[in-house]
């Protein structure tokens, strides 16, 4: 249980500028299965998504052993690439620490694996800001695994970080305000939070300002 005040933020699009390693891991995952490619902006508009959301529309087709395969092979892409290419978003560092030092805690609740997000954590040297991670958990939306971590830690209040729609849905479902970048992926689809940044040096503000 926390007894302090909780950001949750997603992770891809929000601290993690994935494009620079998860774009070319698709285009080789693509060609590995014999699917035709898709665009770099086909690809960026599925991160975020479930898996099978993500496969079906990058491919055309639904079956739960393709599904399978292709994070296999794109997980496998994506753990090689991320060794030279990972990067946070300029100032995500510096605006950790500071939530840290200001007391609150902070929790990534996203729709991939524990693994996959403590790998990407390690790769941008942010882990140690980091208190609750909330990976995806099969069946189940974003709106249900947020509804989990804020069961489970029932902090005071709580902020719900991110850049495309899967998180400002799940922070309204949750009855949580919500902080939409509009430096991530789908700016569009979180102009109208309760607060929208431009930068995450102006995610501690929003901050504030939303829950104290």
């Amino acid at each position: 249980m926390s007894t302090h005040k909780l950001a949750v933020f997603d992770l891809d699009g929000t601290l993690n500028r994935t494009e620079l390693y998860a774009v070319p891991a698709h285009h080789m995952t693509l060609r590995d299965l014999g699917f035709p490619d898709r665009s770099d902006e086909d690809i960026i508009s599925v991160f975020g998504a479930r898996a099978q959301e993500s496969v079906r529309f990058l491919t055309g087709r639904d079956e739960p052993a393709l599904v399978d395969e292709y994070m296999r092979i794109s997980g496998s892409h994506e753990r090689e690439l991320i060794k030279d290419s990972a990067a946070s978003f300029d100032g995500v560092p510096r605006m950790l620490s500071q939530l840290k030092a200001d007391g609150y805690d902070t929790a990534i609740c996203s729709n991939s694996s524990e693994r996959y997000i403590r790998m990407v954590l390690e790769a941008l040297s942010i882990s140690q800001w980091i208190d609750y991670i909330q990976p995806l958990i099969p069946d189940l939306t974003k709106e249900d695994t947020l509804r989990l971590l804020l069961e489970r830690e029932k902090p005071p209040a709580a902020v719900m970080v991110g850049d495309r729609f899967y998180d400002k849905d799940a922070a309204r479902a949750n009855g949580l305000p919500f902080i939409g970048c509009l430096y991530g992926f789908c700016p569009d689809e979180v102009r109208d939070g309760d607060a929208a940044v431009e930068s995450p040096l102006d995610i501690n503000d929003a901050v504030r300002r939303l829950i104290g």
